[in-house]
């Protein structure tokens, strides 16, 4: 009965939240385009009737400009009018806002090119001389393509928000997804890595940890071409489980 207690303790102080991934918007500056588009694409929307005026089509995919209150698509970054940022659209899921597909199969490269394109356009220097709604508006777009980038960076991250997205959640401490034997496999890692302080040995138990989540992924990216959301929740409990050993082994090596 201690065993399997001390199972249990162990599960859910391994269970915590994996520390989310965090990038800060970089120090280097261009120059911003008169209109684009996170997508990095230019749009023009509304048509030009007799007299001057725009005729405004306001659909759910579209908006007015703050500033000059001229149509936009929901897509645009900036007016095509007038140039001024646009608030966050918070209808957008983190793939949208960086305009990547909308799956756990992400190029990396890529999806790291594009958020470096919106740190561009979003740096700060760009807004210096700008109105004080604009400057917050620029933080705000920062702070937004910041998080969707550190959630799509990690897989763990990525497959929690994609499962959130079907509206499955992974509770912290919930022992019931994985198995018995899974949950003692993780209490003998955790208290050999409580045990030892060489860095060989450390260093050894952090390969091998790297080796099971690396494992996990691959299959949580076959259960996810399955449409099996059941195993992908499974799985990434696992990889949870994983995650956060790997954060002790970190402390250990840099404390």
């Amino acid at each position: 009965m201690g065993t399997v207690r001390a199972v249990g303790d162990t599960a859910r102080r391994l269970m915590g939240r994996a520390p989310p991934v965090t990038r800060q918007l970089g120090t280097g500056a261009s120059r911003r385009p008169r209109s684009l588009s996170a997508g990095g694409s230019s749009h023009t929307a509304g048509v030009t009737v007799p007299g001057g005026e725009r005729a405004l089509c306001v659909s759910a995919r579209s908006g007015l400009c703050w500033s000059c209150r001229a149509a936009l698509s929901r897509a645009e970054l900036f007016c095509p009018s007038c140039t001024s940022l646009q608030p966050p659209d918070h209808t957008k899921d983190y793939f949208q806002v960086l305009g990547c597909d909308k799956s756990f199969n992400v190029d990396i490269q890529e999806l790291q090119k594009k958020y470096r394109n919106l740190q561009r356009l979003l740096h700060p220097d760009h807004f210096s001389q700008k109105s004080q709604n604009e400057r917050d508006l620029s933080e705000k777009q920062s702070s937004l393509v910041n998080k969707a980038y550190g959630t799509l960076l990690s897989p763990l991250s990525r497959g929690l928000y994609l499962l959130s997205q079907h509206g499955i959640t992974l509770e912290d401490g919930s022992d019931g997804v994985v198995d018995a034997q899974f949950l003692f496999e993780i209490l003998e890692i955790s208290e050999k890595l409580t045990e030892i302080n060489g860095d060989a040995e450390i260093e050894e138990i952090g390969n091998v940890v790297q080796a099971k989540c690396e494992k996990l992924t691959e299959e949580v990216r076959n259960a996810f071409q399955q449409g099996n959301l059941k195993e992908v929740k499974i799985l990434l409990a696992k990889m949870k489980y994983f995650s956060n050993i790997q954060n002790q082994v970190k402390k250990k090596i840099l404390p």
